[in-house]
């Protein structure tokens, strides 16, 4: 038998309108009773309620808490936590939830605990100031003599209570046993403590603050609770006074709290800035994981703890590392300095045997977000959770993977490993989860060993999440993305997610990336997939398309040197007007240098512009038929074409005979369109090539690794090579 009392100011109405909100909120409302206490009777000042669970033994107890309020305090979301919610009528019109006063003892129990693995580091040393070692100090210093009944008796009895007296009872009982605890908060004899410390948050000296502060964290007082109101406005206000050490243990409990302390958090960092150099060892490292669990800090204090990190990197252990990892990464800050970044990869890969699989991911955020690759770590943690990845959550297989595929490191192993780890705990996937493993595939172009099974599973069970498209539909567009690189079309997810339906809740709630991706989508239906009928972008959807989401000649030419080289030789080479760089393909963003070569082997010349805009080409709305061959190879005319099609045709060859025409697409890589230390394509370049053959070019490529080698003066052996390249294949 459990209850939740809901005191005087909770109270308005009648018990009518109470039990039609339980019967709203509530699954299994025959097992709630209704009790009015004696004074409610008379006053109807109080209602509890009591909870009697049909089977005891398969859930946990019910923790109920008292509040002054009965609606839960609107409390701005940390970002982070932000998620987007269609949110029905009926959900508008009523704010009560049952789980605000009762704890979720139905829902079984995360196997997992995020937070409790991110503050996992304050476990190797007990130098850190956290809650659970202040109390502990603060406990052995008490002065108090009497006893816990005795202390219950004259805070529930109203006698007069020093604010040191009331303090330091808090903290005798927060060192309790939990089932004792429990007994006190179910009886509502909290209730005398939590006014009185309203009342006297202004008079607690600072060390007696913080000891009520973790106390209240202890008693597991919900982070809505009307309390922490006062307790916060003191917080902003003595922040000046405070020491660093109090600072951080002030700011922990309150993330431990799970209440989002903005202006406390802001004021504790610009103090703290001026005198960073006085940072100890255990304070850094505390302060980058407060940091990270709020989501935000000065730009120049990350900067400057750049150089403290590395100061003190040689004594951080293993955890510690991956807790400035992720503070760096949850921050939002990349770290700028590549010699902290390749230490701090040293020495995660001499303290190996200290990480776990979620500290390697923590590390390995911040390498990502720096786009930093330290290979010897990276390929460590293959060789040591590849074996064992089967025991591991899937959830950390998934962001262990993704890293490798956002760095493109290729491993085997790590990846048939995970491709049997997702198809054996598929039904444990969310929709990001499948949008990432899928992704992580296609990206490095890789085809698992048991690569049927791995994408029709996938496949399937996106499916089964279809009623998840309209709250999450970038994952829907990652996934179908990541299955055309690997030469997969599903026509009904690709008819859905082109649906008006569904363009509306992408256009509304995603990035531009996402609307990229979808054009890239678009673009690869309109090329391979002759017998598809179903929805597509229109040719209005894609005009408004971000600049950032085209492709630019300019962008191209500008920072790709090599690029830029292989034209200005071929131009020497060939004439300006025999080649011209172009974006062939629209729905790709990187550039083509085209030439076309007659029965005789020659380049002829090109008429036209030197390069088709994207979104104005028409090929970004044909599906392959004898109509885009045409209009390829110019050999239709204007007259055939419809007046919508009329922006901009694109370019003709001058030699009429344009059946005996080679065209030829010159590829022009870098090290960023293969794997990394490889000569492999990733996957989005290996479609685009596909792509090119389909329409019937002959694609040449011209990699990096190749071109590198070859000396710029004099440019003899690099005309060399690509003469042999453009004229030495056969047609």
């Amino acid at each position: 038998m459990a209850s939740v009392t809901l005191g005087p100011a909770s109270w308005s109405g009648n018990l009518r309108t109470l039990h039609v909100c339980l019967k709203k909120h509530i699954v299994s409302f025959a097992h709630f009773n209704f009790s009015l206490s004696p004074p409610v009777l008379r006053s109807l000042s109080t209602c509890r309620i009591y909870s009697q669970q049909r089977y005891p033994s398969a859930h946990g107890p019910v923790m109920p808490h008292t509040t002054v309020s009965l609606q839960k305090s609107k409390l701005l979301k940390h970002h982070s936590f932000y998620q987007r919610m269609v949110v029905s009528k009926r959900n508008k019109r009523s704010q009560f939830r049952i789980d605000d006063f009762v704890e979720h003892s139905a829902r079984p129990k995360k196997e997992f605990d995020q937070k409790a693995a991110t503050r996992s580091f304050y476990e190797d040393s007990d130098k850190y100031l956290t809650a659970d070692n202040f109390l502990a100090t603060y406990c052995s210093e008490s002065k108090t003599n009497k006893d816990l009944d005795t202390l219950l008796a004259i805070v529930s009895d109203n006698k007069d209570v020093s604010p040191e007296i009331l303090a330091e009872s808090l903290s005798i009982l927060a060192r309790q046993p939990k089932k004792r605890i429990s007994k006190l908060v179910q009886g509502g004899r909290l209730d005398p403590y939590l006014t009185m410390v309203s009342n006297y948050s202004k008079d607690f000296t600072d060390k007696d603050f913080v000891a009520v502060l973790v106390s209240l964290y202890t008693f597991k007082i919900p982070y809505w609770h009307q309390v922490y109101k006062a307790l916060i406005s003191e917080s902003e206000r003595r922040v000046y006074s405070w020491d660093i050490s109090t600072m951080l243990v002030v700011s922990d409990t309150w993330r431990a709290i799970n209440r989002i302390v903005t202006e406390y958090n802001n004021r504790m960092l610009a103090v703290i800035e001026p005198q960073y150099l006085e940072l100890t060892h255990h304070q850094l490292v505390q302060l980058l994981y407060v940091i990270g669990e709020n989501r935000t800090s000065p730009l120049t204090l990350m900067k400057k703890l750049e150089d403290v990190v590395l100061s003190y990197v040689d004594e951080l252990t293993g955890k510690e590392i991956a807790a400035v990892c992720l503070g760096y990464f949850k921050s939002q800050t990349i770290i700028s300095s590549a010699a902290l970044l390749q230490v701090l990869g040293d020495r995660a890969l001499e303290r190996f045997d200290q990480l776990d699989v979620f500290s390697v991911i923590s590390i390995f955020k911040a390498l990502r977000h720096a786009t930093t690759v330290h290979l010897p770590l990276f390929k460590k943690a293959a060789a040591t959770f590849s074996p064992v990845l089967q025991d591991q959550l899937l959830v950390a297989v998934m962001n262990l993977v993704f890293t490798y595929a956002a760095l493109h490191v290729f491993d085997k192993d790590l990846l048939d490993a995970v491709a049997e780890k997702a198809v054996l705990d598929v039904k444990q996937c969310r929709i990001k989860d499948i949008a990432k493993f899928l992704w992580t595939f296609g990206q490095l172009n890789y085809r698992p060993v048991n690569s049927d099974l791995f994408l029709d599973t996938m496949v399937k069970e996106l499916r089964a999440h279809s009623h998840e498209f309209p709250r999450w539909p970038e994952h829907l567009v990652y996934s179908l993305v990541a299955l055309s690189y690997l030469d997969s079309f599903p026509y009904d997810l690709i008819n859905t997610v082109f649906s008006p339906a569904m363009l509306k809740h992408i256009k509304e709630y995603c990035p531009w990336e996402t609307l990229r991706d979808l054009y890239v989508v678009d673009g690869a239906v309109g090329v391979e997939c002759e017998d598809y009928t179903g929805h597509r972008l229109s040719q209005e959807f894609i005009k408004q398309l971000p600049e950032g989401g085209k492709g630019s000649v300019k962008h191209e030419l500008a920072h790709r040197e090599n690029l830029a080289e292989v034209l200005r030789m071929l131009e020497q080479m060939l004439g300006r007007d025999r080649c011209r760089v172009c974006l062939i393909l629209p729905h790709f963003k990187s550039a083509d240098i085209e030439i076309h070569l007659d029965q005789t082997n020659q380049a002829v010349v090109m008429d036209g512009p030197d390069f088709v805009p994207r979104g104005k080409n028409k090929q970004a709305d044909i599906k392959l038929n004898k109509n885009l061959i045409d209009i390829l190879t110019g050999t239709k005319t204007d007259s055939e074409e419809s007046p919508g099609e009329k922006e901009e045709a694109v370019t003709e060859v001058a030699n009429k005979d344009t059946e005996n025409i080679t065209r030829l697409a010159v590829q022009v890589t870098s090290f960023k369109h293969h794997h990394y230390n490889s000569h492999t394509l990733l996957g989005v370049h290996e479609m685009k090539r596909r792509q090119l053959r389909k329409l019937g070019y002959r694609v040449v490529e011209i990699p990096y690794y190749e071109w590198l080698e070859l000396p710029r003066h004099p440019d003899t052996e690099r005309k060399d090579y690509l003469s042999k390249k453009i004229f030495g294949q056969e047609k």
